[in-house]
């Protein structure tokens, strides 16, 4: 409490103004009622305080956004990215001034998007973008209103299933690639890599049958083993780059084999059938985590109904199959 009778009879009043972070004032009355009015005061002074700051404030969407760059996005490893994404966003948004942006502001734009044909999932991640601007600005001092967007809730999307290789298939498309390509899908089904990370691979990263991916999404180094044959396959060379751009000839590869792959999971579809082939094969989904680097369990557990064991119990203990024992 803010008011508390101390052992000499005294009344203490200790209050942060504007919460955690802000002023703090102590100090001592000779009775309860006088620590009240003086607290009311204080209050209602500092409310007028930060409502004079706030209608001060001409700040558009945009100079947050700027602010937010410099001070923190410069440091993310896609914040020239999500610059670019943000400023489109504002504009798209009339750039208005920030201190009378309000929730409804981004909705009836989504709305909008929405109705021409822009992914649900796109207009998350530009939610999730300008929610964090405000939020790290929050956190800096830089902006001491609420979150403008932290009640607006995301649009729930439905499960993606992922599609994976089938043995047939895998041996299809290998028989389609060459070179590069054909070394860089090896590995990515060989490791659970990622194409941007097999493909920037060098010579030093492959060492005693291991594969040291750095630079990953994550930001997390990852070491995989790999079979003799494939070292040996892989390592042309002792040091530098060991392939050059291929995604292209995948592509083609790809389109040549006849195997139809959904909207955004071209080389995806390599990563996803080691995972998937792996849980088939009886893998442990904590060890597949470690393999692909998730930071979330949640992430890998997309694979665990391809794991022999999954959900068995359900050939066992339903009422069908119980039914005999009751006849």
């Amino acid at each position: 409490m803010a008011i508390t009778q101390q052992d000499n009879g005294s009344w203490l009043l200790d209050l942060t103004l504007g919460g955690r972070g802000g002023k703090r004032v102590r100090r001592q009355f000779p009775t309860k009622e006088k620590a009240r009015r003086f607290e009311a005061k204080l209050l209602t002074n500092n409310e007028q305080a930060l409502e004079s700051v706030h209608q001060a404030d001409k700040r558009r969407l945009v100079d947050l956004i700027n602010l937010w760059f410099s001070h923190h996005g410069a440091t993310l490893k896609d914040g020239q990215r999500r610059l670019t994404c943000l400023l489109t966003l504002a504009d798209a948004l009339g750039n208005p001034i920030a201190s009378m942006f309000k929730p409804s502001s981004f909705t009836d734009y989504r709305a909008t998007r929405l109705k021409e044909g822009t992914s649900a999932n796109t207009l998350n991640h530009y939610q999730a973008y300008l929610c964090a601007v405000f939020n790290e600005l929050i956190r800096l001092g830089e902006w001491t209103r609420p979150n403008p967007l932290k009640t607006v809730r995301r649009i729930k999307l439905d499960e993606r299933e992922l599609s994976f290789l089938t043995h047939e298939q895998i041996s299809l498309l290998l028989s389609h690639l060459t070179g590069d390509a054909y070394k860089v899908s090896l590995l990515c089904l060989s490791t659970g890599a990622r194409w941007s990370e097999a493909e920037k691979l060098r010579a030093e990263q492959i060492q005693d049958c291991r594969v040291t991916f750095s630079g990953t999404k994550s930001g997390k180094v990852r070491v995989i083993p790999i079979t003799p044959d494939l070292q040996e396959e892989l390592k042309s060379k002792k040091m530098g780059r060991l392939f050059s751009p291929c995604v292209g000839v995948f592509r083609g590869a790809v389109n040549k084999s006849g195997i139809v792959l959904p909207d955004g999971q071209l080389t995806h579809v390599l990563r996803h059938s080691f995972a998937s082939h792996f849980m088939m094969n009886g893998g442990n989904i904590l060890t597949l985590q470690k393999i692909l680097g998730h930071a979330s369990l949640t992430m890998t557990l997309r694979y665990s109904h391809l794991a022999p064991e999954h959900l068995q119990e359900a050939t066992r203990l339903n009422p069908v199959v119980t039914l005999s024992s009751f006849l």
